[in-house]
């Protein structure tokens, strides 16, 4: 029988600037000491130079994987893991380690630069593949084409660094817009805001943490700036600096008239579920990932909502989320605008005793079943293009795959994102029945197809954030000048392009920068002088 542990009280002990900088250049020998200092409190073996961690971390029958918290409906990973102990010889056991995703890269992070074996597999942030591939903390985990063939391409690229494949997908995620369903869908930013505004307001995430980086680029390539392009910056070459002015200053007033919800500017994906939904269920704990915009939308003081696909399946199996019909009182749409590349890769830590077996698990756990069952029981967006094609063609519930799981390979036919593909329409899984009344609701095969449809088609057009070794800082940078313009502490007009750009260059690179710690003098606000 597995173990889920979540040894958060490791993360506890460091302040929120020593978890945000944890992988950045020059940085890091300050934050490796916070770790050191964390890791090592009631062990002084390991300053010392003696390893703390166990001479036989895993072993031939022993496996570790360190993930974030499952906060899908159902939580079937965990049945995943289980199956797998049930047929292996080899044991697993499925390491929690933090709820926020910034805490669960500092944990890994600090354990892989101590050469701890403490993890066989770590599932890791589509954003974090390039520095810790980089860094020596991963295995090459090279893949033949027919296998490599099976994934959905730009989500393979995602653990692909310098040419090398590091890291499999296992699960995707890419945006979506959350609406009742007896408004209007927009097809524009424009068409948004115009609705949002007239109808209760849009559900986003502003917080201070990763989500709150891929809104706000979001918002900056919806406007048609762009703040990358490859390796280099390019926020202040042509008209990327006007235009990124232009969208953050746009959000500070919608913002301010309420047309985006209230709390946005402190929202995690969790709290955008929560603000989405609120009134109906209770309200989740405030610093829980990704839950107030969820409760402003099924409150109704948010009538869109900008969410993962996770908010589906927690949607549709809340009773109240229904109208006397039993018909569900939201629907999907495409994301107006850009959407960002999300997800997590699974990969091979570089201290495992076990790579072989770790590998089986990993082709194991990406494999079609697998896949399938974690999409149709909890939400999660398929890596392979087969289980999308199965949904487009023969979609099933959760309980009818249980019962017929199907074949390992999947419908041998391809819904890719070469041109000329044509997205699945809508199959009115807004309209569709959820059981008998009286009883739980229950998601629907239709409901499935609708969803896979709409997660592929957004898929095709994603874009993928900056393979940086040092992207937690550059994230860092980005958002807090971005914020500071959206939540009004600095003008949209005295943003300073040219700064602001030359401090993401050294944030890439590692570098803090200039200025006083914690300053936003970098992004034109002046710094406050003693006295």
């Amino acid at each position: 029988m597995s173990l889920t542990r979540r040894p958060r009280a490791l993360l506890g002990r460091l302040n929120p600037g020593q978890r945000r900088w944890g992988g950045a250049g020059v940085v890091a020998g300050l934050v490796l000491a916070s770790v050191l200092i964390s890791l090592t409190a009631g062990d002084p073996s390991l300053l010392s130079g003696k390893p703390a961690f166990p001479a036989d971390c895993g072993g031939p029958d022993r496996l570790t994987v360190a993930t974030g918290a499952d906060i899908t409906a159902g939580s079937f990973r965990r049945d995943l893991i289980e199956e797998w102990n049930r047929t292996h010889t080899t044991q697993v056991t499925l390491v929690e380690v933090a709820e926020r995703t910034d805490e669960e890269r500092a944990e890994m992070a600090g354990r892989a630069r101590l050469g701890s074996c403490a993890y066989d597999v770590l599932s890791v942030d589509v954003a974090w593949t390039a520095e810790f591939a980089r860094s020596g903390y991963l295995l090459p985990y090279p893949l033949d084409p027919q296998k490599a063939g099976l994934f959905v391409d730009n989500v393979l690229k995602t653990g692909q660094v310098d040419g090398v494949q590091y890291a499999v997908p296992f699960v995707t995620d890419v945006p979506l817009l959350f609406h009742r369903r007896d408004l209007p869908v927009p097809t524009t930013t424009e068409q948004l805001w115009k609705y949002a505004a007239a109808n209760g307001g849009y559900a986003v995430q502003l917080g201070d943490y990763e989500g709150g980086t891929v809104n706000l680029l979001e918002a900056v390539l919806s406007a048609g700036g762009r703040v990358t392009d490859g390796d280099r910056v390019v926020l202040d070459e042509g008209v990327n600096g006007e235009r990124t002015r232009e969208a953050l200053a746009r959000w500070r007033a919608l913002l301010e008239n309420g047309t985006l919800a209230r709390g946005a500017e402190n929202f995690s994906k969790q709290d955008t579920f929560n603000a989405f939904r609120d009134g109906f269920l209770a309200r989740g704990p405030k610093d829980s990932a990704e839950e107030s915009s969820l409760q402003a939308f099924r409150d109704e003081e948010a009538a869109y909502m900008r969410n993962w696909p996770f908010a589906f399946h927690r949607l549709a199996t809340d009773r109240s989320m229904y109208d006397g019909h039993r018909r569900l009182r939201f629907g999907m749409a495409a994301l107006p605008g850009a959407g960002i590349l999300g997800g997590f890769n699974l990969a091979i830590s570089a201290r495992s005793d076990n790579p072989e077996k770790a590998r089986m698990l990993i082709d194991f756990l990406t494999g079609h079943q697998a896949q399938a069952r974690l999409f149709a029981c909890s939400g999660y967006p398929p890596v392979l293009e087969s289980v999308y094609e199965e949904y487009r063609r023969d979609p099933r519930t959760c309980d009818q795959l249980s019962v017929s799981p199907g074949t390992e390979t999947g419908f041998s036919g391809r819904t890719d994102c070469t041109p000329g593909t044509r997205a699945n329409p809508s199959t009115g899984a807004a309209i569709a029945a959820a059981g008998p009344p009286g009883e739980d609701p229950e998601i629907t095969a239709l409901m499935l197809q609708e969803l896979a449809g709409k997660i592929h088609q957004a898929l095709c057009k994603a874009e993928l954030r900056p393979q940086y070794s040092y992207y937690s800082a550059f994230s860092e940078v980005f958002r807090g000048c971005a914020r500071a313009v959206v939540n009004g502490d600095l003008p949209a007009r005295e943003l300073d392009l040219a700064r602001f750009a030359d401090a993401l260059r050294a944030a890439r690179r590692g570098r803090a920068p200039e200025g006083a710690a914690g300053s936003l003098a970098h992004c034109g606000k002046p710094e406050r002088r003693p006295g």
